[in-house]
């Protein structure tokens, strides 16, 4: 949390990712991130929908319960959920 409170100024929306070009680098699991049909190697962020606090990534790949922090640096894209579960992406 400390985390996401620290980087909060400078985080960006998760539309940040749409049309970009992602590879999963790592995450930090828990039950409000489900990654069920992460696909491998890169592949572009097609889709970003809302629905009320979850939100979801080309159509299932990635379901948040609740909208992240992002925040993008050196090459990747940290998304910080205030549960403590982090996702992490590599862009190309």
């Amino acid at each position: 949390m400390a985390t996401v409170e620290a980087h909060h100024k400078c985080s960006a929306n998760v539309e940040l990712f749409l049309g970009r070009r992602v590879r999963y680098q790592k995450h930090k699991p828990g039950r409000h991130l489900s990654l069920d049909r992460m696909p491998q190697g890169f592949f572009q962020i097609e889709s970003v929908h809302r629905f009320g606090s979850r939100v979801v990534l080309n159509d299932g790949a990635v379901t948040m319960e609740s909208a992240p922090t992002v925040m993008e640096r050196g090459g990747r894209i940290a998304l910080l959920l205030a549960t403590g579960e982090e996702l992490y992406f590599y862009v190309e």
